[in-house]
């Protein structure tokens, strides 16, 4: 009957979400990755709002749920954070559990066989598909349009997120205002003390200590005891190159060279990059004219990486941040903050200077001072 229908395919067997997720062979065979929004307001250390609304990104594994990777931006996310997520997938996490001091270990890390994304322009860029396929020989598939319910795996983790993590730390936006009400969500986030380095904490401490704690009731199991029981059975691939090129993905790369005298602005060896000087003793003489490519992370532009023809030559670091991480975001809020309080001070400045002068130049109040002497 099927054949004599007309129809150009015999149709598909309708696929329940639990038979799919049984028939995964292997962890990190099918990855799923998406970006989301948290309603949140962070400050910098000064009190300074720097946004309302926190840009995020996942990559997860649909046969455990487990999460491999997960990244925060204070504004739209681009090509070098999804960069970012496909670097933390791929590495060990131990780093990350000591320097966010988790409670439990995040050994979820292997190279995906295929990344399932919608139709976002990080996701679908030339670059992403450079790196992805062409480089790390990863599959990707793009989900139709207009069917959330193809990424179940990673929407449901978004869910998790807003119910259970954002709408309930100190300065949360909230969706809407009719939910939020009366909430002082900027004084809260003030008196919290909810920087980007706070979120970014307490988010992988949310990831790695309830989230992968979780009962997954469609799988039977703890997500991170799925996720080594998974690997113990079948393995998982690694990324076996080398870590130059890891940690050319988590930088977006910037080029200096003068167009005019076609050479690099190295003066008293100092490099200019963003508005600020950057140094490296015995480095940047060596570099002066040579064509480099610079590297550097948004989350922390007090360093920079250098590199010479496509290898890692060196770091230079910032002067007025001392070695302190500051993010591109707190940056531009301190440069700001600091431009209004340096135009109130010059008005004011101007203000005396003109009163002294129309004293200096008025006769009148010369001939009352005189006289008062």
């Amino acid at each position: 009957m099927d054949a004599r229908s007309g129809l150009k395919h015999l149709p598909h067997e309708r696929t329940s979400a639990k038979s799919f997720v049984l028939s995964i062979a292997s962890p990190a065979l099918i990855c799923q990755v998406d970006e989301h929004t948290l309603d949140q307001l962070v400050v910098a250390p000064d009190g300074t709002v720097l946004t309302r609304r926190v840009h995020g990104a996942v990559l997860i594994c649909v046969k455990t749920a487990a999460i491999l990777g997960a990244v925060l931006s204070l504004d739209a996310l681009r090509e070098e954070d999804y960069m970012r997520l496909v670097k933390q997938t791929l590495e060990p996490k131990d780093r990350l559990t000591v320097l966010y001091e988790c409670k439990h270990p995040w050994p979820c890390s292997g190279k995906p066989a295929v990344i399932f994304h919608d139709r976002g322009k990080i996701f679908t860029s030339q670059r992403a598909t450079q790196v992805l396929v062409d480089r790390l020989g990863i599959t990707t598939e793009q989900a139709p349009a207009y069917a959330p319910s193809a990424k179940g795996t990673v929407e449901a983790l978004f869910t998790w997120v807003t119910r259970k993590f954002s709408h309930r730390l100190p300065g949360t936006t909230k969706s809407h205002p009719t939910d939020r009400g009366t909430y002082d969500s900027s004084g809260e986030a003030e008196k919290a003390g909810i920087t980007f380095d706070v979120l970014e904490k307490l988010f992988i401490q949310a990831i790695v200590d309830a989230y992968m704690q979780e009962w997954d009731a469609l799988r039977r199991g703890r997500r991170g005891a799925l996720w080594e029981e998974s690997v113990r059975e079948k393995g998982v691939p690694r990324y076996l190159g080398p870590q130059d090129d890891l940690k050319l993905l988590l930088m977006k790369a910037k080029n200096r060279k003068n167009p005019v005298t076609g050479r690099y602005a190295i003066t008293n060896s100092r490099l200019s990059f963003l508005g600020r000087s950057y140094v490296s003793p015995g480095l940047l003489d060596r570099l002066r004219g040579r064509e480099i490519d610079i590297y550097y992370d948004r989350r922390d532009i007090s360093v920079i990486s250098l590199f010479l023809e496509g290898e890692l030559v060196g770091e230079a670091y910032c002067m007025e941040f001392m070695g302190h991480r500051m993010s591109v975001w707190e940056a531009d809020a301190q440069r700001r903050k600091d431009a209004a309080q340096a135009k109130d001070a010059a008005a004011e400045s101007r203000e005396n200077r003109q009163r002294i002068q129309q004293e200096a130049t008025s006769g009148r109040k010369l001939l009352s001072m005189e006289t008062k002497r």
